[in-house]
C-alpha cells in the first residue's frame, strides 16, 4: 500500500475518526492534527481523538482544541490510526468501522484493513504530510508548524538515528514558508523552575553497569518537587543517559503507582536494537527508541528489566 492508494481510500469515506495513541508525544499528536487538515480538505466529517491529556507544551499548535480525550459517541464510517502499533495503545476496541492504519513502527501488527506501513520513515508525520501533499491541500505556516514539531520531538531534536534527509528537507521548505525552527525547539526543550528540580532529582539516580545507563522518576520525587502526573515533562530525560559515550542501552524507569505499573524508556545510539528489548516486556517501537510497560511492584519490575537487557546484550554479542 502507499500513499496514493491510501488517500483512494480515505476519499471512499464520510464520516472519520482520527486515532492517535495514549500517553501522546509530538509524533503522534501533529499526525493526528495534519490528518485532521487532510479530511477538512476533503470535506469529510471528522473526530480528532487521543485519549490522554495533550501536554502544555503543545498548545501554540493550530486546531489543538479540536483534539478530544473522549468519542463522544460519534459513529464513524472508517477509522485512521496513526503512529500506533496495535489498537490496544489507542484504547480503542475492534470497530466496525473499517480501518485505516497508518505507521512507522516495526512492531505494528497490520491490524487495518488498510495498512500503510513504512518503517523506513522518520515519523509518522512525515506519511501524513506526504497525504496533504498529494492531495493538493493548502500547506501553509499551520501545517509547517505541526511536521516541524512532529519531527523535532520523534527525532529527539535531530540526534537519533530516525533523522532522514527527507525529513530536512521538509524542514527546510516549512522554514522558507515562515515556520520559526527556534521558537519551536525553545518550546520542546524549556522547563520551568520545578522541572528543572525534577531533572535533577532523576539524573542523581544514575546507575552504569555492563553497558546499561538507567535513571528513575519515582512518585516521591514528584512529591518532593511538587509536581502532579500531568504537570511534568520527563519525556526527553532519557536523552542524557543515552548520550553517555560507551553505553550500549540506556533506561528509563517511571513508576506509576496508581496504575500499579511501571513504564519503561529505551534508547540506543550504539546500534543496539532495544525494540527487541521492549518486545519483551509486550511493548515496542523502533530500533533506536522503544518503550514497554509492566504490572508489578516498582523495585521487582525494575530488577527484571535489567537482568533481561543484560541477557539481550549477552546474546546479541555471543
Amino acid at each position: 500500500m502507499n500513499a496514493q492508494e491510501v488517500l483512494n481510500e480515505i476519499r471512499k469515506g464520510k464520516r472519520f475518526l482520527v486515532a492517535g495513541h495514549i500517553d501522546p508525544d509530538g509524533d503522534t499528536i501533529t499526525s493526528t492534527l495534519l490528518m485532521g487538515r487532510l479530511l477538512k480538505h476533503l470535506g469529510k466529517g471528522y473526530t480528532l481523538y487521543i485519549r490522554d491529556s495533550i501536554p502544555e507544551k503543545f498548545a501554540f499548535l493550530a486546531g489543538i482544541g479540536e483534539i478530544k480525550q473522549d468519542i463522544d459517541g460519534s459513529e464513524p464510517d472508517t477509522i485512521i490510526i496513526v503512529d500506533a502499533p496495535n489498537l490496544k495503545r489507542v484504547a480503542l476496541k475492534k470497530p466496525k468501522a473499517k480501518i485505516i492504519n497508518i505507521d512507522h513502527h516495526q512492531s505494528n501488527e497490520g491490524f487495518g484493513d488498510v495498512n500503510w506501513l513504512e518503517i523506513n520513515r522518520g515519523a509518522a508525520c512525515l506519511m501524513a504530510f506526504e497525504l496533504l501533499r498529494l492531495a493538493g491541500a493548502p500547506l501553509g505556516r499551520q501545517e509547517g508548524e505541526m511536521v516541524f514539531t512532529g519531527l523535532f520531538t520523534e527525532t529527539g531534536g535531530f540526534v537519533l538515528p530516525n533523522v532522514s534527509a527527507e525529513a530536512l528537507r521538509i524542514c527546510a521548505d516549512v522554514m522558507e514558508h515562515g515556520v520559526n525552527a527556534s521558537d519551536i525547539a525553545f518550546r520542546m526543550t524549556a522547563r520551568d523552575e520545578r522541572n528543572l528540580a525534577l531533572l535533577g532529582e532523576v539524573l542523581a539516580t544514575l546507575k552504569i553497569a555492563d553497558g546499561i545507563a538507567t535513571i528513575e522518576l519515582t512518585e516521591k520525587m514528584l512529591d518532593d518537587v511538587g509536581l502532579g502526573h500531568d504537570e511534568h515533562d520527563s519525556d526527553s530525560f532519557i536523552r542524557y543517559p543515552s548520550s553517555i559515550p560507551g553505553i550500549k542501552v540506556a533506561i528509563f524507569f517511571r513508576e506509576m503507582r496508581q496504575e500499579g505499573t511501571v513504564r519503561m524508556s529505551f534508547r540506543s545510539l550504539s546500534g543496539t536494537d532495544v525494540d527487541r528489548i521492549a518486545s519483551r516486556f509486550g511493548g515496542g517501537g523502533h530500533p533506536a527508541a522503544a518503550g514497554a510497560k509492566l504490572k508489578g511492584s516498582y523495585e521487582e519490575v525494575k530488577e527484571r528489566v535489567i537482568e533481561e537487557t543484560k541477557r539481550y546484550l549477552a546474546c546479541a554479542e555471543g
